[in-house]
């Protein structure tokens, strides 16, 4: 299996399977008979339910839709309900201790009362809640729940449970010890809730700072804000709870729950962008961004039942939504749009499935709701979701890297094709400024320096002198000695002359055994001993092509400005003629041109 691709699949299946290694508790459950009374108005007290609990049995079943419908109406949607509990109790085989545990962990206020003789209001009280801060609780838990000690065999208690939307709940009888080993088990599971997405961020983010795709950041802060709603809706943002703000993790665990929706249209509208919806579909997702700035204002100004119950419908409507996108899409895309189908059909059929084992579960009416709720909230909401988006996120971005890369190499042979030709034009553009015999300047490109030289020293009021140089003889070497020796000749008076000149000096071959030299900011008499050292040193040096050397020399016509506005073809006119004339008087010499002098 390829490397890889074992390093998602598993992580996947560690954030899958995790959970169910989490053995659950086989306590004894101690409760004798357990009596369950819906107040919908929330106006029952104590002593209503303590003396009254036989007729209103009667009546709960009819009376309860009834003042549920009048509850709603009057306060709106996600208003405080209320349900008592009547518990039977027996003592333990062993001790007297007995810890009644309340599930889910997120019910807003549960509190105890200990029946026992004289007035009910009398009675002693415990009160526990969600949002009350741990330290503050008489179990030191996450989870709610009371310790009561048991003097007779067994005992009666009622329990006032208030939550600010309808919940289904369980209430469990245990030893201490099985109350200890359930703890143990929801610690583990938060742990590995917590520690998981953790990891699973840390994962996401890596990628994004490799590749900064913005679809990817927006996974990252989805899953951030699904960590700390996972956190807060367990209780286990409790401790955070100040002093100065008894209703802050209320606030932001509502917070939280709404951002889950935002972040989550946030991130699955990017991700559907590249596959071409409908541009209808995607306004409406466009659309399902817009609440959530109203119900933020609406849960801080202190209507969060109502703003979390909207949020609650939203998330229904986003996630049909998205599979409406999903079977729309238009391009074919990576992964392929029959995995984003198979994905969001699976995530919304597990919602769908619990939001119907939530509201209609009388035939699972045996199965604890705490276990159920965390499952969904824990494992398919947050786990097996932020797996299965990474997973998504994963192949899309091997997909971005491949293109990148063979983006990367195409361009990388761009850039090589780039500077073969531009090698190629450069050796193009030195053969035609090089005379390939010599190595020398050609006789345009010296031509072109020499006229940008002496436009530059008439300019300026510089000193310009020009030498032509020939071969002396050199007809009768090529007859002798055969045109092989004359090209060997002409290439090492090339060079010797090369030698002798400056570095800012220009020298080039101008024809046949014809060269020329632009001596810069030189005239006069450093000018012409110049010009003499050229021709010493032609002279003096040894060429031989041949085992016998051949003796060679030069003729060179010399030819100033001396501040005249003259044009280069003038000058090197002048320069022709006084080489002639130096051929004349002997060769083997310089010869100055007059011409200057006479005008």
């Amino acid at each position: 299996m390829n490397l890889a691709r074992l390093k998602v699949l598993l992580p996947t299946f560690l954030f899958v399977a995790g959970p169910f290694f989490v053995l659950p508790v086989a306590a004894q459950d101690l409760i004798l008979s357990s009596t369950t009374i819906h107040d919908a108005s929330g106006a029952l007290t104590i002593g209503d339910v303590a003396r009254g609990v036989s007729a209103l049995l009667g009546q709960a079943a009819k009376q309860a839709a009834k003042q549920a419908a009048k509850q709603a109406a009057k306060h709106g949607p996600g208003s405080q309900d209320v349900d008592w509990v009547r518990l039977r109790v027996h003592a333990p085989a062993h001790g007297s201790e007995v810890v009644l545990c309340v599930s889910p962990s997120y019910l807003d206020e549960v509190r105890l009362y200990e029946a026992g003789e004289g007035d009910p209001s009398t009675w002693k009280t415990h009160v526990t809640g969600n949002y009350l801060p741990v330290s503050q609780r008489e179990r030191g838990a996450f989870s709610l729940g009371f310790t009561v000690n048991l003097t007779e065999p067994e005992a009666t208690y009622f329990l006032r449970i208030q939550s600010r939307a309808p919940l289904d709940f369980s209430v469990r009888a245990m030893s201490p010890v099985g109350a200890m080993e359930q703890d143990h088990q929801h610690d583990l599971l938060e742990l590995f809730f917590v520690t998981s997405m953790v990891f699973l961020m840390l994962w996401v983010l890596h990628s994004y700072l490799l590749d900064r795709q913005r679809v990817v950041g927006l996974f990252v802060l989805f899953l951030a804000v699904y960590t700390l709603f996972g956190m807060g809706i367990t209780g286990y943002l409790a401790p955070l709870e100040p002093a100065a703000f008894p209703r802050f993790v209320e606030l932001a665990t509502a917070i939280f729950y709404l951002g889950v929706n935002f972040t989550s249209v946030l991130f699955c509208r990017e991700l559907f962008r590249p596959y071409e919806p409908p541009p209808l579909l995607m306004r409406m997702l466009n659309a399902l961004l817009w609440p959530f700035p109203l119900l933020l204002a609406m849960a801080l100004l202190g209507s969060i039942s109502m703003a979390v119950s909207i949020n609650g419908l939203l998330i229904k409507i986003t996630w049909i939504l998205f599979v409406i996108v999903a079977f729309s899409l238009r391009k074919e895309q990576t992964p392929s749009r029959r995995s984003l189908q198979f994905f969001f059909v699976g995530i919304l059929s597990s919602m769908v499935l619990f939001w119907f084992l939530w509201s209609f579960h009388g035939a699972a009416a045996q199965v604890d709701v705490q276990l159920l709720s965390g499952f969904h909230h824990l494992i398919v909401d947050g786990l097996v979701m932020g797996a299965l988006f990474a997973l998504i996120l994963h192949t899309r971005t091997r997909q971005a890297v491949k293109e990148g890369q063979e983006s990367a190499m195409e361009l990388l042979l761009v850039q090589e094709k780039f500077k073969l030709e531009q090698e190629l034009k450069r050796q193009i553009e030195i053969q035609a400024q090089t005379d390939y015999l010599t190595g020398i300047y050609s006789r345009r490109h010296f031509v072109g320096l020499a006229e940008q030289e002496l436009s530059r020293a008439i300019r300026f009021e510089r000193p310009f002198t020009l030498l032509v140089i020939d071969v002396d003889h050199f007809k009768a070497i090529n007859d002798s000695w055969g045109h092989a020796v004359g090209d060997l000749v002409l290439q090492q008076v090339a060079r010797v002359t090369s030698e002798a000149l400056r570095t800012q000096d220009h020298f080039g071959r101008t024809g046949g055994e014809e060269f020329a030299v632009v001596l810069v900011e030189a005239e006069g008499n450093s000018a012409i001993e110049a010009a003499q050292r050229l021709c010493t040193s032609v002279a003096s040096a040894r060429i031989a092509p041949t085992e016998e050397s051949i003796p060679v020399s030069i003729s060179i016509g010399l030819a100033q400005r001396q501040g005249r506005n003259i044009g280069f073809n003038q000058l090197l006119l002048e320069a022709d003629r006084a080489m002639y004339s130096a051929k004349g008087a002997g060769r083997n010499q310089v010869f100055v041109s007059q011409e200057a002098v006479k005008q």
